[in-house]
């Protein structure tokens, strides 16, 4: 039996409908919309049976910004494999792992990966696997996409590497031994002196979550406040150089990332640390498959 293409009829394709516009469809037929909050910081003791002795060795980096066009994913990768050679225990990023949405920021000749995707997929593909665990947290604009009612991509990227730890939005803590490690990611601007915004934010954190070494992303800047209120307190440079939306605010970016080792046995209020700053004085231009 043979039939006649003409017979049939297509079915009716269904429009591609935005977030809001299926919410307010399902409002109107009356159920209730409910999207979970952002994960809050985990609060993680981090096992040590791997580690010599009593002192941790960490490899720490941020603003990776990955799917812009201002990226230093060659860098990133030669900081990491001197940070293996080094025999590091884990590596810390300090959020703003990939670049966002441009609609955003509003720039979008400064990305090459445009959708939420396309940035997690070049995330778990780009960051290599040293050997060694990842503890993350999300920056802000990684935040963007959750906060357009889009997925968590720190959360998804985190879930497709098994090396990888998700410790929540904007900042997580961990537990080496005694010594208590906080990540953030504070969504704020830069101020004229380096370390005014972090003094501020220790001289307001509660007794009771009180990090022995505190590790500041966002700013894109290198600095190191020593032992203030008891606080070991770092600005972590990035991996993205000074993209043209920086300029129009004569904002720099410092690339590089820092080995900071410390002790697990705290002595007094804070452990004894060791730092070795990795920077990077020349970014490289069009560190990106373009």
């Amino acid at each position: 039996m043979t039939f006649d293409k003409t017979e049939f009829v297509d079915a009716p394709t269904i429009p591609a409908a935005k977030d809001n516009e299926l919410v307010e469809e399902a409002e109107r037929r009356g159920f209730i919309i409910h999207k979970p909050a952002p994960p809050l910081a985990t609060n993680l003791n981090v096992d040590l049976s791997s580690v010599r002795g009593d002192r941790v060795k960490l490899a720490i980096v941020s603003d990776t910004h990955l799917g812009s066009k201002y990226q230093q994913i060659t860098y990133l990768r030669e900081f990491l494999a001197y940070a293996k050679r080094q025999k590091v225990d884990a590596v810390i990023h300090g959020g703003d792992l990939s670049d966002g949405p441009f609609a955003r920021h509003k720039n979008p000749h400064e990305v090459w990966l445009h959708s939420w995707d396309a940035q997690v997929e070049y995330a778990v593909d780009a960051l290599p696997n040293i050997g060694r665990p990842w503890y993350v947290i999300s920056g802000n604009h990684d935040d963007w996409w959750e906060t357009d009612g889009g997925g968590n991509l720190v959360r998804e990227v985190c879930r497709r590497r098994d090396d990888f730890t998700y410790l929540g939005s904007p900042s997580g803590f961990l537990n080496f031994g005694d010594t208590r490690v906080e990540v953030a990611h504070p969504n704020m601007g830069s101020s004229y002196a380096l370390s005014y915004q972090v003094q501020k934010h220790v001289e307001g954190m509660p007794p009771e979550e009180k990090p022995h070494i505190y590790l500041a992303g966002n700013f894109h800047k290198a600095c190191h406040l020593p032992a203030y209120r008891n606080v070991e307190t770092f600005l972590l440079p990035a991996y993205q150089s000074r993209s043209h939306w920086m300029r129009g605010k004569r904002l720099a970016s410092v690339v590089g990332g820092i080995l900071l080792e410390f002790g697990t046995v705290t002595k007094g209020l804070a452990p004894s640390l060791k730092i070795e700053w990795v920077i990077q004085r020349e970014p490289r231009s069009n560190d990106w498959p373009g």
